[in-house]
This record gives C-alpha cells, structure tokens and sequence, in this order.
C-alpha cells in the first residue's frame, strides 16, 4: 500500500497592520531584471523590424523620372560590359545632371563614364 504524507496547512501569519487597512504588502527584490546586463538599454518593442529602413529615392525632371538605384544599377553593368569585374569596384562616385540627361561616374578613382538617365 501507499503510504499517505502529512501534510500542513499552515496559515502566514498576518500582522495587525493588515488587518486593520486591508492592503497586502509583498517584498520584491530590488534590482536589475534577470538575464539583463547593468547598464543595458531596453530592447525593441514586440512587432518592430530590425535593421535600417528601405529608402526608395526617385528623381523627377521634366516630365520624367527615374530611381537612383536604376541609375546605380545601370552604371555597373556597363562596367561590367566593358570587360571589368563587379567585384573590382571599391569606390563609385556618380554625378547626376538631368539637364544633360545624362549621370557621370568614376569608379576605383581610375575608370569614368556616362550612362543616360531615363
């Protein structure tokens, strides 16, 4: 057979401050909430996305318009067109004149060239 343990019920002993009022008091510690370094900011809000924003920049002149990123796009594959590697380029300066219709680029301080805008 089984056997069966006692066991207590005891009550807490209430003070007669509570009694009196009626509010229950409980002690919490202090300090930092677990699994949280000193000093840390709090994290990111439920739902919130992680990492920089999408940006979309569109340039409009004279009845046309055209996204940057097109523009940027359209520069490396005429680089890569003229026999050179993507992957070469460290630095890309591009200068965008509408009123030419046209975006200047210099790659790696070396290689320049045109590219039309719309």
């Amino acid at each position: 057979m089984q056997e069966m343990k006692e066991t207590s019920t005891t009550t807490p002993e209430v003070s007669e401050e509570v009694k009196e009022t009626g509010e229950v008091r409980t002690e919490t510690k202090r300090g930092r909430k677990p699994g949280r370094k000193p000093g840390a900011k709090p994290g990111p809000k439920p739902g919130a996305k992680k990492g920089p924003a999408e940006i979309r920049m569109v340039m409009q002149y004279q009845n046309n318009d055209t996204e940057i990123a097109m523009i940027e796009e359209k520069v490396k594959a005429q680089f890569v067109a003229e026999g050179h590697r993507a992957g070469a380029i460290k630095k890309l300066d591009i200068y965008i004149k509408p009123e030419e219709n046209a975006a200047y680029y210099v790659i790696n301080e070396k290689f320049s060239g045109r590219v039309d805008l719309f």
